[in-house]
């Protein structure tokens, strides 16, 4: 594995790589984390306030003990610093967003998403009951925004601080190393459906056509007793566990990436789970069809007119 690992990182840089994939994350994750939060406003109270149908100081002792929460924090600095609970409420209302837009327009890039990471952090460490996998995912993004040079490239950064872009084999590392974590993500995601039932059986796909208001509209009992489920649960499956093989051939990739992408969408619609679908599609966009852009095609230069010959 050690060897496999190192084997990747010394390939060559690839002449086909845009470096747009940066861009891609830097402007993608933000925008999307951005409106998760937005989203969440008009909950906010009812999620972190003193008031909120779990009591901070409740949902406080369910929290993830390694990192912090709003009320602990509180907690913390209440003897220093005679402040509210509110007013620290407040704090993290107003500087997430804040840091998020500057993560979007590249405005001290790298500080902006440590900065992002940690608040984002803390924030959810705060909302253990309504937590789910969009938070994990916006986690991985934010941390790959923190070490990869993303302010590199369409920024403020550049435009005011003049910043110095990267090498080339930089580049071709971080994206090498982001591909390879997402690959690893879908495979053993693949691997975790076969070792269930649920998805071998179809009944995930039942769950989740009948499962949802979106698809009140339209009746899905006609499906029943028909294999059309059991053959959608094991082309999820396969879809996810041979991602790793099938996404870094040039020929199949982008099938493989239009499948995850249709998926995605699926799972937003049917399932309403609309910010997880979009992180997880910005991830499969960064990785494997930004790259893979052709750039700026050189423009023939026109053919050489024949010389006259003096006589």
């Amino acid at each position: 594995m050690k060897t496999f690992i190192k084997n990747i990182f010394k390939q060559p840089v690839a002449t086909t790589q845009n470096p747009l994939w940066m861009v891609c994350l830097r402007c993608g994750i933000a925008l999307i984390s951005f409106a998760h939060f937005m989203a969440l406003q008009p909950d906010f109270d009812n999620i972190f306030s003193a008031h909120a149908f779990v009591s901070p100081d409740i949902a406080n002792a369910t929290r993830d003990f390694l990192l912090p929460s709003i009320y602990s924090i509180y907690k913390s600095i209440q003897g220093i610093i005679p402040i509210s609970y509110e007013a620290v409420l407040l704090f993290f209302r107003i500087l997430y967003p804040l840091t998020l837009l500057f993560l979007l327009a590249g405005l001290f890039t790298r500080p902006a998403a440590i900065l992002s990471l940690a608040l984002h952090l803390v924030i959810t460490n705060s909302m253990e009951y309504y937590s789910y996998g969009v938070d994990l995912f916006t986690s991985i993004a934010l941390f790959y925004c923190c070490v990869f040079p993303i302010g590199s490239l369409f920024s403020l950064d550049v435009l005011w601080f003049k910043k110095v872009s990267p090498s080339a084999d930089r580049i071709s590392k971080c994206l090498k190393l982001f591909q390879t974590h997402v690959c690893i993500m879908y495979f053993f995601s693949g691997l975790e459906k076969l070792m269930g039932y649920n998805w071998r059986n179809g009944e995930s796909i039942w769950r989740m056509l009948h499962g949802y208001n979106a698809t009140e509209s339209v009746n899905f009992d006609f499906l029943y007793n028909t294999p059309i489920p059991l053959l959608i649960g094991w082309a999820t499956v396969m879809l996810e566990l041979l991602y790793p093989l099938f996404i870094n051939i040039q020929q199949t990739r982008k099938w493989w990436l239009a499948g995850i992408v249709i998926f995605h969408v699926s799972i937003a619609f049917f399932m309403g789970l609309y910010f997880f679908s979009s992180v997880m599609i910005i991830l499969n966009l960064t990785a494997y069809y930004m790259p893979f852009i052709e750039e700026n095609k050189p423009v023939l230069a026109p053919k050489s007119l024949p010389q006259l010959i003096e006589a």
